[in-house]
C-alpha cells in the first residue's frame, strides 16, 4: 500500500462522497485489516514524539466494540431498506475481537514513546450527523440526515462506551474516553437527548474507569450556553472534560492570502469562538479536539505564525488542543506533511517561554477600592465597583536578561495589559516589551498582597482623581512618590 494511503480507492460510492458503509463483500475484511497494518507502525509514534505530541486521539466506530443484533434503528421517510443494509455493512467488515489487536498495538507503541491515548467514539449507531466521519453519508438534497436520536440507538452507543471502558481500564497510558464527536442535534429536544446520553454514557464508563480518568463530551462553541457548568458534577460523575472543534474558511469567492492581509483575517475569524471558549472554560475543562491549517493560503512564514498563534490562543482559552490529523494526503490537515513539506517545527510551536502562574487574579486599587478592568472595546479602566470576568487577569512569569517579569492577560478577551511610552494604558493583541512589568512588593494590607507594577518604560501603573466628582483616571505615572497618584494594587 503506497503512501499517502487511499483506503477508498476503487470503491463504488452510494452518495456524493464515499464512506465506510460502502465497503462490503468478501474483500472488505482484507482491505480494512491491511490498511490498519500499514497505518499503525512504531515509527509513526516515534515521529509523533519528535513533534512534541503528548496525547493521541484515536477515532473509532461503535462496530469496533459491539455488534447490535438488528443493526441501528432508523425511521422516517429516509429510512429505506438500502440505508438499513448499508448501515449493517459497518458490522460485517470485521468482528470486535479482530480489531482489538490494533488497539493493543496503538496503546503499546504510544506508551513506549510517552504518549497518552484518548479513545474517541467517533461514530455512534445511526450516525450523529450523517457525515462520512461517522462511517456513512446520508443525504437529503444538500442536507445530511442522521438517525442517532432514538432510545434504541442511545442504548447501543452506551454499550459501546461500556466496552471501550472495559477494554481500556488496564491501560496505563489511557488519557480518557470520548463518547461522541460532532453531533448535529441543535434543537432543544436534541440537546435533552444528548444530556440523557451523556448521563448514561458517563455512568457506563465509570463501571470500569476510576473517577480520575476523564470522560469527554462534545459541544460546539455556539451551543456552549446550553450547559451551566453544573450539569455533570465531579462528585457524581468523576472528571468530565469537553471537546470542541474549530475550523474557519473564507466566504465563498473570497481568499485569505499574504497579499490581502489574510493572516489577520484568519485570526479575526476565530475571535468569537475563542471568547465563547474562554467563557465556558471558566467552569469546565475544555479541549479543542480538532483544528487544522486549512482555510488561509499564506506564505510559509505567515502559515507558521498562524499555527503558533492558534496553539497559543487555544492554550490560553482552554486546556489545550489536538491537530487533525497526524497523517493526511492534504498538507493543511497533516502534521507529518507540514513538518516535511512546510518546514514546521511543531515541538517549538508547542513551547512557550512564558510560564502561566496559576489562575486568574484581580487587581484592586488600594486607595479607591475599584478594580482594573479590560473593556470589550479594547480600553482599560480602573473604576469597576465589583470584580467580574472583565476584571480577571491571568499572570505570566518569565525572565528578560535574567530579571523576573510579569505580563497580565485579560481572561475575558485574551489581550495583554500594555503601557505606551506616553503613559496610556491599553490592551494589546501581542506580547512585547510594552507588555512587561516589574513587581514591587509592599507590606500586606489586611492579609492581601499589595504591589506596584512598573512598565518597560519605567512608569508605574496608577490611578488618580483630580476632583471628588471626577471619574477615576488610569494612567502610567513616572514617580511612585507622586502624592496625586495611587500606585498600590491589592491582588486577589
Amino acid at each position: 500500500m503506497r503512501h499517502p494511503y487511499n483506503f477508498f480507492h476503487g470503491l463504488r460510492r452510494s452518495a456524493r462522497r464515499v464512506a465506510l458503509w460502502d465497503l462490503s463483500g468478501p474483500d472488505a475484511k482484507r482491505r480494512m485489516l491491511s490498511w490498519l497494518d500499514e497505518t499503525i507502525q512504531e515509527w509513526h509514534f516515534a515521529e509523533m514524539q519528535s513533534y512534541g505530541v503528548e496525547v493521541l486521539r484515536v477515532p473509532c466506530g461503535y462496530w469496533n466494540w459491539m455488534v447490535p443484533e438488528q443493526g441501528p434503528e432508523v425511521s422516517g421517510v429516509y429510512a429505506t431498506n438500502a440505508i438499513r443494509e448499508r448501515l449493517r455493512n459497518l458490522h460485517r467488515i470485521a468482528r470486535p475481537a479482530e480489531y482489538q489487536e490494533y488497539f493493543d498495538r496503538i496503546f503499546h507503541f504510544a506508551e513506549k514513546y510517552g504518549i497518552q491515548v484518548l479513545l474517541d467514539l467517533h461514530a455512534v449507531p445511526g450516525s450523529q450527523n450523517g457525515e462520512i466521519h461517522s462511517g456513512v453519508c446520508i443525504e437529503s438534497g444538500e442536507e445530511n440526515v442522521s438517525f442517532f436520536q432514538n432510545e434504541a440507538n442511545l442504548k447501543m452507543a452506551v454499550q459501546a462506551v461500556r466496552e471501550m471502558a472495559r477494554y481500556a481500564r488496564s491501560k496505563s497510558n489511557l488519557f480518557g474516553v470520548q463518547v461522541i464527536s460532532e453531533p448535529h442535534l441543535h434543537s432543544d429536544e436534541g440537546h435533552e437527548f444528548l444530556r440523557q446520553y451523556y448521563h448514561e454514557a458517563i455512568l457506563a464508563a465509570r463501571e470500569f474507569l476510576d473517577a480520575s480518568v476523564p470522560i469527554m463530551l462534545f459541544e460546539w462553541t455556539y451551543e456552549m450556553h446550553r450547559w451551566d457548568g453544573r450539569s455533570f458534577p465531579e462528585q457524581t460523575y468523576g472528571r468530565v472534560f469537553w471537546d470542541t472543534h474549530l475550523y474557519h474558511f473564507p466566504d465563498k469567492g473570497k481568499t485569505w492570502t499574504s497579499q490581502n492581509n489574510g493572516l489577520e483575517q484568519a485570526k479575526e475569524s476565530y475571535a468569537w469562538d475563542l471568547q465563547q471558549l474562554r467563557h465556558f472554560a471558566r467552569q469546565e475543562t475544555v479541549l479543542v479536539g480538532e483544528f487544522s491549517m486549512a482555510g488561509p493560503c499564506l506564505n510559509q512564514q505567515e502559515t507558521q505564525q498562524f499555527a503558533q498563534w492558534l496553539v497559543e490562543q487555544f492554550d490560553f482559552a482552554c486546556a489545550g488542543s489536538l491537530m487533525w490529523s497526524f497523517d493526511n494526503r492534504l498538507i493543511a490537515w497533516s502534521m507529518q506533511r507540514q513538518v516535511k513539506d512546510w518546514g514546521f517545527n511543531w515541538k517549538r510551536l508547542f513551547d512557550n517561554e512564558a510560564t502561566r502562574c496559576g489562575g486568574a487574579v484581580g487587581f484592586q486599587a488600594a486607595a479607591f477600592g475599584t478594580w482594573l478592568s479590560a473593556t470589550e472595546k479594547g480600553a482599560v479602566e480602573a473604576d469597576a465597583l465589583e470584580s467580574n470576568w472583565w476584571e480577571e487577569w491571568v499572570p505570566y512569569n518569565y525572565r528578560v536578561q535574567g530579571k523576573a517579569k510579569v505580563a497580565l492577560r485579560s481572561a475575558a478577551h485574551g489581550t495583554w495589559l500594555s503601557v505606551t511610552k506616553e503613559g496610556e494604558v491599553t490592551q494589546s493583541d501581542h506580547r512585547s516589551a510594552w507588555e512587561e512589568f516589574s513587581v514591587l512588593f509592599h507590606t500586606e494590607q489586611e492579609g492581601q498582597q499589595c504591589i506596584s507594577l512598573q512598565s518597560f518604560h519605567g512608569s508605574w501603573l496608577s490611578v488618580r482623581r483630580f476632583r471628588p466628582s471626577d471619574r477615576l483616571l488610569l494612567q502610567a505615572a513616572y514617580s511612585i512618590h507622586d502624592a496625586e497618584v495611587a500606585t498600590a494594587w491589592l491582588v486577589s
